[in-house]
């Protein structure tokens, strides 16, 4: 029987396999070079970073941790009168509310640094809207006009001693009118003609700024619900004192 002998072919010329599709992907047990260096990825700055997540509104926050105030919603009968403020010309700037340890207390304090157009406060109070109010009334209306029918001018600004102070009354405990910024404490009344009529006690000598001054305060009792000065006692000597406390029957306590 005749045989015949097959030929070897050379590795080099048998033909490279080619892969099917789909097959194009190398052994996954295969390790790829990966490039020595990468360059770090561009950042974008059309893409803002994201705000940090706020607490939910029943949320506590954590220990020390600052959470922003929420504003304080203003009553309608707080809105009104700031409105009638500024009908009357008085120039005014809210504060946050004070709260002391002692138990003074202001919900919705003022900084008042006009009581009218005509009507300049030296130096700037902090005082209850209701206060401010009443004051602004007071001297642009009567108060004026007992100043031109004594004195022959009409009041354009006062000098006050004191508002805005947490202390108790004098010689007591119970806290003063004036922790609650609803007094004021006027030192001094300017006229348009360029006089001060200081608030003391006035002899026989100065009758015109005695009754000015005598007139003043019967004036104010009914405006303000208690009404102190020169003769009244010692720690009233030197300013008028008006106050908007809350009486029974909605009395009044003048001297």
């Amino acid at each position: 029987m005749l045989i015949m002998a097959a030929l070897a072919v050379p590795a080099s010329a048998q033909p490279v396999p080619q892969p099917r599709p789909g097959e194009g992907a190398p052994d996954r047990t295969e390790k790829q070079r990966l490039p020595e260096s990468m360059a770090a990825p561009e950042e974008r700055p059309d893409e803002p970073a994201e705000p940090p997540e706020q607490p939910h509104a029943d949320e506590k926050p954590e220990a020390g941790e600052k959470t922003e105030l929420r504003p304080r919603i203003v009553p309608p009968e707080e809105m009104a009168c700031r409105a009638e403020l500024t009908r009357l010309g008085v120039v005014f700037t809210t504060r946050p509310a004070i709260s002391e340890p002692q138990g003074c207390k202001v919900d919705f304090p003022l900084e008042v640094t006009r009581l009218g157009r005509d009507m300049a406060l030296t130096p700037a109070a902090i005082m209850n809207c209701g206060v401010a109010r009443a004051a602004a009334r007071f001297l642009q209306g009567e108060a004026s006009r007992i100043a031109e029918a004594r004195l022959g001018a009409r009041i354009n600004g006062i000098s006050h001693a004191s508002t805005y102070v947490c202390r108790p009354r004098n010689g007591g405990s119970k806290l003063s009118e004036h922790a609650f910024a609803n007094a004021l404490d006027i030192a001094a009344f300017d006229l348009a003609d360029g006089r001060s009529v200081t608030v003391r006690a006035y002899g026989p000598v100065d009758i015109d700024s005695r009754d000015f001054l005598r007139d003043i305060r019967g004036a104010a009792c009914g405006p303000f619900k208690t009404v102190l000065g020169p003769g009244s006692d010692a720690d009233h000597a030197d300013h008028l004192h008006l106050d908007l406390a809350q009486r029974r029957n909605g009395g009044t306590y003048c001297q």
